[in-house]
């Protein structure tokens, strides 16, 4: 049986797929408490995807290089869907974190989790709170493949040599 190829831009069609979906949900059935559920769903969902990814990239290897440059995209998509959590999460509920500007930057710096050092950026709401979480462990979820990752390749060039 052949394992069918997989490709970086399958993922970011993915992502913005869903991204495109729940902001149409978002818009188009404006409920109260659901919409914050409907963030919390698409935002494991979204994470759920950028890890797969990381796990299946080794099977993508061709060099050093392009391990780096895919692990690297992954990385940078995780980091930019997540702003895009926040940003739906401020608009649907805005006391969620009182602090945080609606604006590119700071919604880039918070998907880093950036403000987990900074008290002043803590989420204000369980909603907050349970997307912070979702994100915080699906982060550290991201980085243990992407070490995994890095190790196969170390491993796999070592042998080769």
């Amino acid at each position: 049986m052949k394992h069918k190829k997989f490709k970086l831009s399958h993922l970011l069609l993915g992502i913005v797929g869903l991204l495109a979906l729940e902001a149409a949900l978002l818009y188009f059935l404006p409920v109260v408490g659901a919409n914050e559920i409907l963030i919390l769903i698409f935002a494991i969902i979204g994470a759920g995807m950028n890890i797969y990814v990381a796990v299946e990239a080794i099977e993508e290897v061709k060099s050093r290089l392009h391990v780096i440059v895919f692990l690297s995209l992954i990385v940078l998509e995780f980091v930019v869907f997540f702003a895009f959590e926040y940003w739906y999460l401020l608009i649907v509920q805005p006391a969620s974190f009182p602090a945080l500007n609606i604006d590119l930057l700071s919604l880039l710096l918070h998907s880093t989790m950036v403000f987990v050092f900074n008290p002043l950026y803590l989420p204000a709401t369980v909603v907050g709170r349970a997307l912070l979480l979702v994100n915080t462990l699906s982060a550290l979820g991201l980085v243990l493949f992407i070490l995994q990752n890095i190790w196969q390749l170390h491993t796999k060039t070592s042998k080769s040599l």
